[in-house]
């Protein structure tokens, strides 16, 4: 059985960032290196007005004004600032690692630059690296001609080979900062070589001197003074940092945003429900560091605590002193002093207490956290029968407070992994006894019913020298294929903070916090972990237009109550992350700022004017409003909202649009968190006045229809053979580890590939192939056989290079050729007007309401009340999906428009797979009363031509569509840039 792959797409969002960083270097002149082993270079004194220009310029197009624009203009700029520096901002989960990768074989294919170190915070993130590299290579083998990639995993052995490769296609070295920063580092001692390249005394002079690309990841965790010293040492030709977290007031050279709030905005990422156990009354302890005393070795920190019946009492500690067993509370035995410093104490397990900042730690006690795994695999059940039914495996991650509450030690026992075996084994129990499982899920359940230690592992730096823990580790860590395989059973995983950063998983959709806070570390970046979005068994993601999307694209994270308010933290943490700031929280400066008010007179009258509608609450002596509305309520009161301005004086007539953008991006944005009582799906309300106007229309799009075509087989077989002709290369994957044994001379190098090189040998029979060939292309076999029996022998030989590669562009090609011959001869069998549609129930009436997500991503207000008149919604907002979808609903307003919307799913079957049109118009022509069926189809591109290939088909079948329904005039359009003049 063939192993699933992730299913590689570029999307749009990720190409705009490779595009960003590649216009940089526009018309900059690029200066051959004298050695095979370095990077080409530019120089700083010749192209520094150019770089400068183009990133003003791509600043300005991703409207960016964040930072500061610094290009050195000399070859030795001061230190610390490296030659040049370029910031990528990405939120956790919208594959930064990917996009980073792309940009080495972008910068490789432009400008022969070879040679990348990429730099991560830790271990893990340096395992998911090297994975990512693996899994990508034969997606960008593809994409970019099947350039070269030799990938080394830093050692000390390891480095000197990534020293001397020939620049013969891209070499990256991945190491982590501890690899580096220090001295007695071997990477900066002298003399460890006789011959390194560029006579360096060195490896790190030696990696100077090859002017590297460094790429820095999650660059906040590189912000040290002496790591920023060490960073200047290798000397690179551009710095890359990519991160989703930055110092808001350090950037350099931003020249690309995908933040928190538009990730969530886009809906690029899993929307957040808090569930939140307990009450914060009996659980809102602090522990207070109040004094540190001694030398830099002997360090001693005073603590301030509450007794168990919540008295003051102070505690000495040092380092390795266990905090729960020198005050006797056992709930704190997970506290032990790692770190001491004159202004910190750090524990273990992540929580650090700044001198005199008293830090909540929650009573965790054993029966609170009890409650708190019960609540978590309630909301795990809650979905998985769902998810499972969608071939979407369902995980959960639990973060706790110590080891020794899930791994056995010796002194007690494991608590937490009892807790969570009872629980589990009760409501799993509860689940078998229902009757309306479906069979397949039943069986999955039961399985491990009588072993639930199946079901769940750890992961912690201890698990390595844990026996039998082994698998469970590389299952976790590296291979999440496996993981997010029904056939695996693990679900369920515990860990401390070791899968803080660097570790995600896109099937992870409960998240539960056993531990107390971390103060280091953003509530955000600790839910990124199951921010990705989800995938099914193969590998691919659910189309954003999948009905089900944000249901299944929720991740719900359980939390004590001594976390607070969990969800105002979240959603202040994401304006405060991002680049344009949007919060619940806002006053009159933002006001100015967002273009509602032009004084601050004027600001406060419109802060009056919402409180009276009761959308904020607002505090005179702050001054400082706070949204109180859901995010349905308001899009239900927008109305309301537009009317309270239109009270205001002298507000000029923009400022209802502008304070609506603002309330978009927050109810798009850092609003998708919230309470799980909050959680109620957006919908519309169809307007049953409308839609006798709509309803021919309507019935015409929701015909039952058989789609036919014809294929003339020899046609597409000589068809198919030329595209192979011209089109079908395959070669060997090329993705190696290097390891060197020694280095004495530069001629007399010697090294080895392994652990990455992905050996070419045959998974699949020949007739395995071609069923597999002609399954995925609905071709007979013998179509397919014939095809392959008269390939070119030097073609047919390359199939076992690589028979998954094979595999995919065999059915790509053959898949283009089939749509090239049948397009223009589809026809449609009519057959009965479907009753139950998106805007009808079983008996062919109305729907009260529709779920918003049936028609679009995101919302757009109707400002005009013309166009909102026109509206087959209620609502004064349209569904939409892009800019262009914006722009026309805005142009609505026409007087031949009698209704318009944006159509809800209909699934028109074309040869490419179902097909769904954008807008739906019924127009009357002049004074007379027959009616004109309009749909739109929008395209962001200037000229039909631009138009992808696919699409242009799928409109084409649309049009054959509508052209069999000729009882009213029912018109197809596409819309490139504006609305066509009915």
């Amino acid at each position: 059985m063939i192993q699933p792959q992730f299913q590689y797409t570029r999307l749009a969002y990720q190409a705009r960032a490779v595009d960003s960083v590649e216009q940089v270097f526009a018309d900059v002149r690029f200066i051959a290196p004298a050695d095979v082993h370095a990077n080409p270079t530019f120089a700083p004194h010749e192209a520094a007005a150019t770089l400068r220009a183009n990133i003003e310029r791509i600043r300005a197009d991703n409207q960016i004004d964040a930072g500061t624009v610094q290009v050195a203009s000399t070859a030795t700029p001061a230190l610390p600032t490296p030659a040049l520096q370029l910031d990528v901002l990405m939120e956790t989960g919208t594959g930064k690692t990917f996009t980073f990768i792309e940009t080495m074989h972008r910068l490789y294919q432009k400008h022969g630059l070879a040679k990348f170190i990429v730099l991560v915070p830790s271990n893990a993130i340096r395992q998911g690296t090297l994975r990512s590299l693996q899994t990508t290579a034969a997606f960008f083998a593809r994409e970019y001609g099947n350039q070269h990639i030799r990938v080394t995993n830093y050692s000390d052995k390891a480095v000197a080979g990534f020293i001397h490769a020939p620049n013969r296609g891209i070499s990256v070295l991945v190491a982590t900062y501890q690899s580096f920063a220090g001295d007695s580092k071997l990477i900066n001692r002298r003399g460890v070589e006789a011959n390194l390249f560029g006579h360096a005394k060195s490896y790190m002079e030696a990696l100077a001197a090859m002017r590297p690309v460094l790429i820095i990841d999650e660059p906040h965790r590189f912000e040290g003074k002496q790591t920023q010293e060490y960073l200047t040492r290798f000397r690179p030709l551009l710095t890359l940092r990519f991160g989703a977290t930055f110092r808001r007031d350090e950037f350099i050279n931003l020249i690309y945003t995908l933040d928190s709030l538009e990730a969530f905005r886009q809906r690029l990422v899993k929307g957040i429900t808090v569930d939140t156990v307990g009450t914060g009354a009996d659980m809102a302890e602090a522990l207070t560091l109040t004094q540190v005393s001694g030398t830099a070795k002997e360090r001693a920190a005073q603590v301030r605590y509450q007794r168990a019946g919540g008295q003051n009492a102070t505690v000495t500690l040092q380092a390795r002193d266990n905090l729960g067993e020198r005050t006797g509370l056992p709930y704190l035995d997970g506290h032990v002093v790692e770190k001491i410093t004159k202004g910190e104490l750090l524990f273990t397990n992540g929580l650090a207490l700044p001198l005199e900042v008293p830090v909540g730690y929650g009573m965790l006690a054993d029966e609170v956290q009890s409650q708190l795994i019960a609540r978590a695999i309630a909301n795990h059940f809650e979905r998985e029968a769902m998810l499972f039914a969608r071939g979407i495996k369902a995980i959960s991650l639990f973060f706790i407070d110590s080891v020794g509450k899930y791994l056995p030690d010796g002194q007690r026992a494991p608590v937490l992994r009892e807790l969570f075996e009872r629980h589990y084994s009760a409501q799993l129990a509860a689940m078998l006894a229902r009757e309306d499982l479906t069979p397949d899920y039943r069986a999955y359940l039961a399985r491990s019913a009588h072993d639930v230690a199946r079901v769940h592992r750890g992961y912690f730096a201890r698990s390595h020298s844990e026996k039998g823990e082994e698998e469970a580790i590389k299952l976790i860590l590296q291979d999440k294929e496996r993981l997010l395989s029904f056939d695996t059973d693990l679900r369920f995983i515990f860990s401390m903070w070791a899968l803080q950063e660097g570790w995600d998983n896109p099937n992870v959709f409960t998240l539960c916090k056993l531990a107390p806070g971390h103060s280091r570390i953003t509530r955000l970046q600790q839910i990124g972990r199951g921010l990705r979005l989800a995938v099914d068994q193969r590998l691919q993601r659910l189309p954003a237009d999948d009905p089900q999307f944000d249901t299944i694209n929720d991740l719900a994270v359980v939390v004590p109550a001594s976390e607070g308010d969990f969800v105002r933290a979240i959603q202040g943490e994401i304006s405060a992350a991002s680049v344009r700031r949007v919060s619940a929280v806002f006053d009159d400066a933002v006001l100015a700022e967002y273009g509602v008010a032009t004084s601050t007179r004027q600001a406060n009258k419109v802060l009056d004017a919402l409180a009276a509608i009761g959308l904020i609450e607002l505090d005179d002596d702050s001054g400082q409003a706070t949204l109180l509305w859901p995010r349905a309520q308001y899009q239900a009161q927008r109305e309301r909202i537009v009317a309270a301005l239109a009270t205001v004086p002298n507000l000029p007539p923009e400022s209802a649009q502008a304070m609506l953008r603002y309330l978009d991006l927050y109810y798009e944005g850092s609003g998708q968190v919230r309470h799980k009582q909050d959680r109620t799906p957006a919908v519309l309300t169809p307007r049953a006045d409308q839609y006798a106007h709509f309803k021919a229309l309507w019935e015409s799009l929701n015909r039952d229809a058989v789609l036919r075509y014809e294929v003339d087989t020899p046609e597409l077989i000589e068809h198919a053979l030329a595209a192979i002709a011209a089109h079908f290369e395959v070669k060997p994957l090329a993705v190696s580890t290097t390891r060197t044994a020694g280095v004495q001379r530069l001629d007399g190098v010697r090294s080895e590939v392994a652990d990455y090189q992905v050996l070419t040998h045959s998974v699949m029979t020949l007739a395995g192939f071609v069923r597999e060939l002609a399954n995925s292309t609905r071709l007979s076999v013998q179509t397919v056989s014939t095809i392959l029996a008269r390939m070119p022998a030097d073609k047919f030989a390359q199939i076992r290079l690589n028979e998954n590669r094979a595999l995919v562009t065999l059915r790509e090609l053959f898949t283009r050729c089939i749509h090239e011959l049948v397009i223009n001869k589809i026809s449609y069998e009519l057959r009965e007007v479907r009753v139950k549609t998106a805007l009808t129930d079983n008996s062919g009436h109305l729907l009260k309401t529709i779920p918003l997500a049936l028609c679009g991503a995101e919302t757009h207000a109707i400002a005009n009340p013309a166009v909102h008149e026109r509206s087959l919604y209620a609502e004064s907002l349209m569904p939409v999906d892009s800019q262009i979808e914006r722009d026309t609903v805005d142009e609505s307003a026409q007087p031949a428009v009698t209704v318009f919307a944006k159509l809800p799913r209909i699934d028109i079957p074309t040869p490419l797979g179902a097909y769904n049109p954008d807008f739906g118009y019924v127009l009357h022509r002049g004074g007379k009363a027959q009616a004109l069926y309009l749909v739109v189809e929008t395209k962001g591109y200037a000229q039909r031509g631009e138009i992808p290939q696919r699409e242009q088909w799928k409109i084409a079948s649309a049009r054959h569509f509508s052209a069999r329904y000729r009882r009213r005039a029912c018109r197809w359009r596409s819309r490139p840039r504006s609305t066509p003049n009915p």
